[in-house]
């Protein structure tokens, strides 16, 4: 790792304009012989990834300004801010947007690259030197690393953590090629989660919830894998899957709904925790969970106290991107709740501090995303939105609440993403389905309306109102007057109305959009329920 580490920060030094390659990586800096075929091998990509983690969990303990990075997808180091050092919280007066130079979603830019080039610009011999310095320091530190278990600064939320193991009792070349690749494939998809923080080997006791993701190989030719999430501390096995390799697009797709399954906020993991805390409020992850909870079945009771336990992890976790990112969704529910319900601060000013914080958080990235929409501002949401996808592409609720912004933006190319949400997760959230139900009734399929509207109106016991609503004007388009009348009742019975009260009355106390409710209200108008 130390050799891999050097030949990186060399490399960039030269400052050589052509990108490395895995060939590259394998021959020069691994010792692989000049036969190496980067098509069949994934050795260096494997290594790459595992020297990215060690850097990572390196930086948890330095207290340094800067650290190096080693972004996605690339064979290269770059300089940036540490961003857990603890002076940079204290630095943030401001809640300015990124600049756009360096930060235009739609270009895909990269602020620590940006950052990284105008240093050495600037002040080339400095920059250099510091660089040294700093490779110095982790030539050492991931010494210690190798030697240490694993810690995480007591100040931060208590994430479950999640140790990611390979089977290691796999002989064969090409057998074990094929283990690696899924191990680090695992390894990457979930640290782009937010919820969980991933880890490999050496995870000392801090107090939070670990599980261990173990890989396992079920015969001989290695082409059935078997995968188990266990609780570390019970052993007690809390979910399992086997997989056939029957070639890598599906194997993919099996191993993106098995991190979907396990890592997303309703997951396997949020399940098991959720059943430890059960009614608990306490500030930081209990909080996040509750508020998880109330955002899947909008359970009124749990509100207030949810938001109140929000405004306090934010008073006392005010440095967590994610955190924020979620603050920035609390504040805009508050509003619609009265004073009753109010949360300090505003929710654009979450979003950017949760995007300061974490500029590669695809849930901080979502949060401007949202920020934008909500001022009506469509190009700059999808801007931010698409490049939050790209973060995390298997994050169900970013994925289908873009859809459902882009096509309240009349932008029809947003319905692939809410289709893909719903692909990915089947616990994507009801306003998701809602709005495909929708988009499905407007093309004149109304039993294809009919039919997903019910199906997670089921999931949803206190009721989902965009559910409802599509359930109810496809009901009635299928000729099921009465029916459609027994639905819209116990709608307008959940908005404290009478069943006779006008489509407009009911439709304003769960829609904020007026465009919206304008349209439904001449959907409700052509039904003739009454």
């Amino acid at each position: 790792m130390s050799k891999l580490l050097r030949f990186l920060v060399d490399y960039k030094v030269s400052e050589d304009s052509k990108p490395l390659t895995a060939y590259a990586v394998a021959v020069d800096a691994l010792g692989r012989d000049n036969g190496f075929d980067a098509q069949v091998d994934s050795y260096p990509r494997v290594q790459i990834g595992r020297l990215r983690r060690m850097l990572d969990h390196f930086y948890l303990r330095d207290d340094s300004e800067n650290r190096l990075f080693i972004p996605y997808h690339r064979y290269e180091i770059i300089l940036g801010p540490n961003e857990t050092f603890n002076g940079v919280a204290s630095q943030q007066n401001g809640l300015e947007p990124r600049d756009e130079k360096r930060g235009d979603p739609s270009k895909g830019s990269n602020d620590r690259l940006t950052l990284f080039a105008s240093s050495i610009g600037a002040v080339r011999s400095s920059t250099i030197l510091a660089i040294f310095l700093v490779t110095i320091a982790i030539a050492i530190g991931v010494g210690y690393y190798m030697q240490k278990p694993s810690t995480i600064p007591a100040t931060a939320i208590s994430y479950p953590a999640v140790i990611v193991k390979g089977s290691g009792d796999v002989v064969d070349p090409a057998s074990r090629a094929k283990i690696e690749t899924i191990h680090s494939y695992l390894v990457g998809t979930l640290e782009k989660f937010d919820q969980v923080r991933i880890f490999e080997e050496n995870l000392k006791s801090t107090g939070r919830s670990q599980y261990t993701l173990e890989s396992s190989v079920l015969n001989e030719a290695a082409d059935r894998i078997q995968l188990r999430l266990v609780d570390s501390a019970s052993r007690e096995v809390i979910w399992s899957s086997r997989f056939e390799m029957t070639s890598t697009e599906q194997l993919e797709a099996d191993l993106d709904r098995a991190v979907v399954n396990i890592a997303s906020p309703l997951g396997k993991i949020a399940q098991h925790e959720r059943s430890k805390y059960r009614d608990e409020f306490t500030p930081g992850y209990p909080c996040l969970l509750q508020f998880h909870r109330y955002l899947r079945y909008r359970d009124d009771e749990i509100l207030k106290p949810t938001l109140e336990c929000m405004e306090a992890s934010a008073q006392q976790f005010s440095n967590d991107s994610y955190l924020m990112s979620m603050l920035a969704i609390a504040k805009n529910i508050s509003e619609r709740f009265g004073s009753d319900y109010e949360i300090d601060g505003v929710g654009k000013d979450y979003a950017l501090m949760a995007a300061k914080l974490d500029h590669d958080s695809a849930s901080a990235t979502f949060a401007v995303a949202q920020s934008a929409f909500f001022e009506s501002d469509c190009r700059k949401g999808v801007a931010w939105g698409e490049r939050a996808v790209q973060l995390n592409p298997l994050n169900s609720r970013i994925m289908g609440y873009l859809g459902l912004y882009m096509l309240a933006c009349n932008m029809p190319e947003g319905e692939a993403y809410s289709t893909r949400a719903i692909e990915i997760d089947p616990d994507v959230d009801p306003a998701v389905a809602g709005t495909l139900a929708m988009q499905k009734l407007r093309r004149g399929d109304a039993k294809a309306a009919q039919q997903l509207a019910s199906k997670y109106m089921v999931s949803v016991p206190g009721g989902a109102p965009g559910l409802e609503i599509s359930y109810i004007l496809s009901t009635a388009q299928l000729g099921n007057k009465v029916e459609a009348r027994r639905a819209w009742r116990l709608l307008a019975e959940r908005s404290d109305l009478p069943e006779t009260a006008a489509p407009r009355q009911v439709l304003s106390r769960w829609i904020s959009n007026p465009d919206l409710v304008r349209q439904l209200e001449s959907d409700f108008e052509k039904a003739k329920l009454y």
